[in-house]
């Protein structure tokens, strides 16, 4: 019976030696993982630091900023101050069922600032929005019922020129705010990012 208890015993310092052994066996190998990935992070950090993204939002409105330039324009407020100045290059309306869907693509130019320091960059930019149905007439003939909006909004690609936004590029999506719908988009919200450009 004592014998019997020994080995027992005996087997459970066997096994906890055993088990020393594996904690041990995998403190080392989590050490070991803990290692690669600092380093892949502190490579990832060192990546993300040389191309930093900005994250960028705030309003718009019509204006005549542009100084009789372009199509039109908007003034900016927020995260970038100034400026946005389009210049429409092509569009399409296609009547759908029960309205009208507007897709519109241009380019635009901005001058103004971010974070207090001047800057121009300039976009490419696609706008969709839908209309009231029968909208895509009065488009195809040259007017532009911008007061039948119901809903829309558009992407710009922005490709950085001078001063503030040298070297960056980025997108901004606008989403268009209508009150009411037969009285047109009053506010432009805007959001985004810039990122600069690797050396």
């Amino acid at each position: 019976m004592n014998t019997q208890i020994g080995h027992t015993g005996i087997t459970s310092r066997r096994i906890n030696r055993k088990g020393l052994l594996a904690l041990l066996t995998l403190a080392l190998a989590a050490t070991a993982l803990l290692m690669l990935a600092t380093t892949a992070n502190a490579a990832g950090t060192a990546k993300h630091t040389n191309g930093k993204r900005t994250t960028i939002s705030g309003n718009s409105t019509p204006s005549d900023c542009n100084n009789g330039k372009g199509a039109g324009a908007l003034s900016l407020t927020g995260d970038l101050e100034g400026c946005l100045t389009f210049f429409p290059k092509r569009f399409v309306c296609n009547e759908l069922n029960g309205f009208a869907k507007y897709t519109e693509w241009g380019r635009e130019s901005f001058k103004g600032t971010h974070n207090g320091q001047a800057g121009k960059f300039r976009t490419k930019y696609k706008v969709v929005g839908t209309y009231t149905q029968g909208s895509c007439k009065a488009f195809n003939n040259g007017c532009f019922p911008f007061a039948n909006q119901i809903t829309g909004g558009c992407k710009h690609k922005v490709i950085g020129r001078t001063g503030a936004f040298k070297g960056y590029r980025g997108i901004i999506t606008f989403h268009d705010q209508i009150p009411v719908i037969g009285e047109g988009a009053t506010n432009f919200l805007y959001e985004g990012y810039l990122k600069k450009r690797k050396a």
